[in-house]
């Protein structure tokens, strides 16, 4: 008997015919569903992706331990509510916009060097003092600015008076800059069920601890 037919006698024997490779190779390719043919994503594309994350849990932390955070974010939901309910124009929805994001990032960035001062001195440190202060500041400035300019723009055109009468329109869809003003307007009010739920279950498991 040659090798050839040695190998066909062996393969029957196994059972690997090539049809029943085939086969196998094909319910094996259905069962992991159609998209176990792309290519792995390269690591800097999980790289790339993680670090939305990261900074997604980043937000969401501060958010959870930092009172001053949560008062921004209780302000900055009904206020751009209110830019929905008031038919805010583009240029009016854009400063809004830039104001709340102003103030929270501010916020970020003053908790980062308050974290990073613990760090660097855990002691009293006059230094390190000065500088939580001037974070601190900066934060006061954007919030006292970000304020000015809601008072400049809910008091113009008897917005105030429309809200105490409720004389307001909502409307689901609108131009693009209504739109967007919706999407982060979710993610504000989605934050901060976020930060609750996770402060709850860090208090959870530091009580099981």
């Amino acid at each position: 008997m040659d090798n050839t037919s040695e190998h066909h006698s062996a393969g029957a024997v196994a059972g690997e015919s090539p049809g029943a490779k085939r086969s196998a190779g094909y319910a094996a390719a259905a069962k992991a569903g159609p998209l176990s043919s792309l290519p792995a994503p390269s690591p800097r594309v999980r790289a790339f992706f993680k670090s939305f994350v990261f900074a997604y849990f980043g937000i969401l932390e501060v958010v959870a331990t930092q009172r001053n955070m949560v008062v921004h974010c209780i302000i900055a939901i009904p206020t751009l509510l209110a830019t929905q309910l008031l038919d805010f124009t583009r240029t009016e929805n854009i400063i809004v916009l830039l104001c709340v994001a102003l103030v929270l990032a501010c916020e970020l960035i003053n908790t980062s060097i308050e974290h990073l001062g613990d760090v660097i001195s855990p002691t009293y440190n006059p230094s390190i003092r000065r500088c939580k202060d001037a974070a601190a500041g900066m934060v006061l400035i954007s919030a006292i600015a970000s304020a000015a300019v809601g008072v400049i723009l809910f008091t113009s055109e008897g917005r105030v008076g429309r809200l105490l009468r409720w004389d307001v329109a909502w409307q689901w869809g609108g131009s693009i800059d209504n739109v967007m003003v919706k999407i982060i307007l979710l993610g504000h009010a989605w934050l901060f069920v976020h930060a609750w739920i996770y402060r709850r279950r860090a208090r959870r498991q530091k009580v099981e601890a």
